[in-house]
């Protein structure tokens, strides 16, 4: 560049305060000129004082439209480019849907930084002309699995949906092209890539997980940057990886509550999906046994195409859904012993309960009242066995719990959990090997006839073969759970479980109602989601609609009113108490006009924040903020108040 050429850095400031989240300009000063580059890490000065702040650059000007004068980039903190044009235009596109900021989507997807590991990578890579390969085609599609395993050529068995994201993404690597899997936990992290392993693609897989250590998720992400063709596999932000020639998209069970992002600004993978395949024209496949609600809504409206993979299984039966007013009078149905015994021979059986510990409640021996804890309020439960009553919520023992109502200092248990029903079939099942799978005993595989598994949904370990009969409890519990997402969420527990059985292996279920025990029978999963997300629609509600969850003061709240009444909204709820001094609003609208309410909450947003702090006077009053969540999945009865 010419010696006395003046260049300005467009950056986005690495800031938290929303009155800051746009582009800056700042003079590039002449050493740096020959260094800067699109997409590194920079130290810029902010204008009150003294202070730096770190920054992306995201755009290299010869002019800028301002004649005052314009501070300098302070320093570059790293020459890596690690933040891609691709990159901040998907962050810009969800921040400004999600009414949130670019910046929490850049710290969402770009690791921290770690100087050392960066440096051993540098030092070791050798960078080769990366060419891009346009996808062959753009598709959208959900895959619906009917369950079951494979057995790989080591003699290990694994998920079979794990072995065809697996052929997936390698028919990508031969075509030149990148893939990113989305996975919910550890452990189908673990299993897609012991069957990526298996296909020859072990060096093509780098992983961007919670589970790594700071410094190798560091070089893993540098590695994406490289321009490297690889499968990128991990949690909900390896959503973001900036892959070189992405072909394919897959997420698995994006209605599983690991999916959900809890942090701002609350995207869920799958709608960040579906918004960067958009941008980068690949291929998008969601997988699950059930679809969720918003996959449902998409594959009704032919935006996702419907593909019904595996092979035909066995009715799933359910033992007390044959009348409505004849519920199961017993907790374990005779069926649990006779064909459990038949089957245990045979292979490994497996038992769903609903809920980890030795009882699911106490309650008072004397008056029957249930048990909470002194401390928060929540319910006391038996972790095991002759062990002092502990709270659900918070984790406390209770020792000397003390009835409130009639004094009284003994307690006995209510329902039965893991621990409690391994020790009853254990009994029963003279002679058999009982594991217990849940939180707090993590199992991964387990092997050989004459042993009986009782674990929690989420934690049933992978029985070699697959087990030999699967028996699903406590289905009341699950169906008794306060979301909107309970029937839905209910039926994939247990065809998780029923999916890790043989194909000849029997499958009972007990507690699911007269409703969700037909479903199951038939395995018209897609057909009753997509009737509940009707109901939905009659009702104005998520996903049907769009919501934003509002939450902030009384004043700010009323402010979100006045300011969303000329906009076309579906309804509004509330506003009803939130916390102290705080209050909640839920609102409602069409999809079309989704953006324009996001714009308004967000200008909302940076004007709260920018009011200014109490006086003296006015110490005690609080500051009015606002926080906002887009399409939260965790909506529920307890958080709708009435419609306005």
């Amino acid at each position: 560049m010419a010696k006395g050429h003046t260049l300005y850095a467009r950056v986005v400031l690495d800031s938290p305060l929303p009155q800051l989240d746009h582009p800056f300009d700042y003079r590039v000063p002449d050493a740096l000129v020959e260094q800067i580059a699109v997409g590194q890490k920079v130290v810029v000065p902010l204008r009150a004082g003294n202070r730096r702040c770190d920054a992306w650059v995201i755009e290299l000007l010869d002019e800028i439209d301002f004649s005052g004068r314009v501070a300098d980039v302070d320093s570059i903190v790293t020459t890596v480019p690690v933040l891609p044009v691709e990159l901040y235009g998907l962050a810009r596109t969800i921040a400004d849907r999600q009414a949130g900021s670019a910046v929490d989507v850049l710290r969402l997807a770009i690791p921290p930084r770690y100087v050392r590991a960066e440096k051993a990578f540098l030092s070791a890579v050798t960078h080769d002309a990366v060419t891009k390969v346009a996808p062959a085609n753009s598709s959208r599609e959900f895959h619906l699995f009917s369950g079951g395993v494979e057995e790989l050529p080591t003699g290990r068995s694994v998920p079979r949906w794990t072995t065809s994201y697996a052929a997936a993404a390698a028919q990508q690597m031969q075509a030149d092209r990148s893939t990113i899997i989305v996975l919910p936990d550890f452990r189908d992290i673990a299993l897609v890539v012991e069957a990526l392993d298996a296909l020859g693609q072990t060096e093509h897989v780098v992983r961007l997980d919670a589970g790594l250590t700071g410094a190798a998720r560091w070089t893993n992400y540098l590695r994406v940057l490289s321009g490297e063709r690889v499968i990128v596999i991990g949690n909900r932000s390896s959503v973001y990886a900036p892959v070189a020639s992405l072909g394919l998209i897959m997420l698995w069970d994006d209605a599983n509550d690991a999916m959900r992002e809890p942090l701002a600004p609350y995207a869920h993978p799958r709608d960040v999906a579906l918004v960067r395949q958009e941008q980068a024209q690949c291929d998008l496949v969601i997988g699950g046994f059930v679809p969720g609600p918003a996959s449902a809504r998409l594959i009704s409206l032919g935006y996702l195409q419907l593909r019904e993979l595996g092979p035909k299984r066995r009715p799933l039966i359910a033992t007390d859904a044959q009348t409505e007013n004849q519920p199961s009078t017993t907790r374990i149905p005779s069926i649990v012993f006779t064909a459990g015994k038949q089957a245990i021979a045979d292979g490994p059986v497996l038992v769903q309960v609903a809920k980890p510990g030795y009882s699911t409640g106490v309650r008072c021996t004397s008056c029957g009242t249930r048990a909470n804890c002194n401390h928060c309020g929540g319910p006391l439960r038996l972790a095991r066995q002759g062990a002092n009553p502990s709270c659900r919520w918070c984790g406390r023992l209770e020792p000397n719990y003390v009835c409130r109502s009639c004094k009284s200092t003994s307690v006995a248990s209510v329902g039965a959990g893991s621990e409690k029903t391994a020790d009853e079939l254990g009994r029963a099942f003279a002679g058999a090997r009982v594991v217990v799978a849940d939180g707090a005993h993590q199992i991964e595989r387990v092997a050989g006839a004459n042993t009986l598994v009782i674990a929690t949904p989420g934690t049933e370990p992978i029985a070699d073969g697959g087990y030999a009969a699967v028996f699903v409890l406590d289905g009341e519990i699950a169906r008794a759970r306060e979301d909107m997402d309970t029937d839905q969420q209910a039926l994939n527990a247990w065809v998780s479980a029923a999916a890790l059985a043989r194909d000849d292996a029997p499958v009972y279920l007990s507690g699911t109602g007269p409703v969700l025990g037909k479903v199951l029978a038939l395995r018209e999963f897609v057909a009753f989601v997509t009737s509940l997300v009707r109901e939905r629609e009659q009702l104005g509600l998520p996903p049907a609609t769009r919501a934003a969850v509002v939450t902030g003061s009384a004043q700010a709240i009323a402010a979100v009113r006045t300011e969303i009444r000329a906009l076309p909204i579906r309804s509004i709820l509330g506003p009803v108490p939130s916390g102290p001094e705080e209050q909640r609003l839920i609102i409602t609208c069409d999809y079309k006009h989704a953006l324009e309410l996001a714009t308004t909450l967000r200008a909302l947003i940076v004007k709260t924040a920018q009011a200014p702090r109490p006086s003296a006077r006015t110490q005690g009053q609080r500051i009015s903020r606002l926080n906002v969540r887009m399409d939260d999945t965790w909506l529920s009865s307890s958080t709708t108040g009435g419609a306005s």
